[in-house]
């Protein structure tokens, strides 16, 4: 396996912002000793996925998908920053960056612990839907999961706010073109990159536990706002990845996260490259 992929005239490169530390207890519509079993994981659940991002420059442009956790979460986590000047990207030529969501393990890295822009020249690109809501004020009605993550994404974003663009369905910016898959979040968005077969998505968490929901695409899991949304979501997305043929970076499939999809039975098999 690689992690450089050459695809439709761009150099993808996939960057690993560390491991997650999860249990198979979030697995929803799975047994947990079926969820242990294709993960590995131990009789407590206890399992580490990774957590990965990926860059790839066009027309003078250095763009990155997603941006990693920071010091915020994990001690295995907030490796991106580390990583991508160990290859030659200092952290303002990315002038770019796009985002799939704005949870924690995808966009805390945006800042440092001070709450400083760590890319200082780059451009938010995130659907306007998903932006609104974790950017709106709350209301009474959120669960403190929401309220909490709200409070961080301010924080996050507050030295990028003038350099946000909301894009929706059809918008296209460097190459990349937002595609709604709500569910995890409310404006998780899968990045369609490139155009025809010579394309790739950016599918961030539409797959969180790539041994169980690729092969089990119905299964969801209880990150997810409306898990039964994001399996309708999930099931669409992977049908159309398979049909057209299109190259996955995955956010939480096995490191370095790059590869395509094949049907096998209800569900589907995914094959690095």
């Amino acid at each position: 396996m690689s992690d450089v992929f050459k695809i439709g005239g761009l150099e993808l490169k996939a960057f690993s912002d560390g491991i997650l530390k999860t249990s198979t207890d979030f697995v929803l519509g799975m047994e947990r000793a079926q969820a242990n079993a294709l993960t590995g994981a131990g009789e407590d659940g206890a399992v580490f996925i990774p957590v990965n991002n990926f860059l790839f420059q066009k027309d003078g442009a250095t763009v990155l998908i997603d941006a990693g956790a920071g010091d915020t979460m994990q001690p295995t986590l907030g490796k991106l920053p580390g990583n991508l000047v160990a290859a030659g990207y200092a952290l303002d030529s990315v002038t770019h960056i796009i985002l799939t969501h704005i949870h924690p393990d995808h966009a805390n890295g945006l800042v440092d612990a001070a709450g400083a822009a760590l890319f200082p020249n780059a451009e938010i690109l995130v659907h306007a839907q998903e932006f609104d809501f974790w950017m709106a004020e709350n209301d009474g009605s959120e669960t403190d999961n929401v309220k909490r993550q709200r409070a961080r994404n301010k924080i996050n974003l507050a030295p990028y706010l003038d350099r946000v663009r909301r894009m929706g369905d059809g918008e296209v910016m460097v190459g990349c073109t937002p595609l709604l898959a709500p569910g995890h979040s409310p404006g998780h968005t899968v990045w369609r990159i490139g155009t025809g077969r010579e394309a790739f998505v950016a599918w961030g968490d539409l797959v969180h536990f790539s041994d169980i929901q690729i092969a089990h695409p119905d299964s969801a899991v209880k990150y997810d706002l409306d898990p039964d949304l994001a399996r309708r979501s999930r099931l669409r997305m992977l049908d159309m990845v398979a049909t057209e043929g299109l190259a996955v970076a995955g956010a939480h499939v096995a490191a370095p996260g790059l590869g395509y999809l094949s049907r096998k039975g209800t569900g589907y098999v995914y094959d690095p490259v």
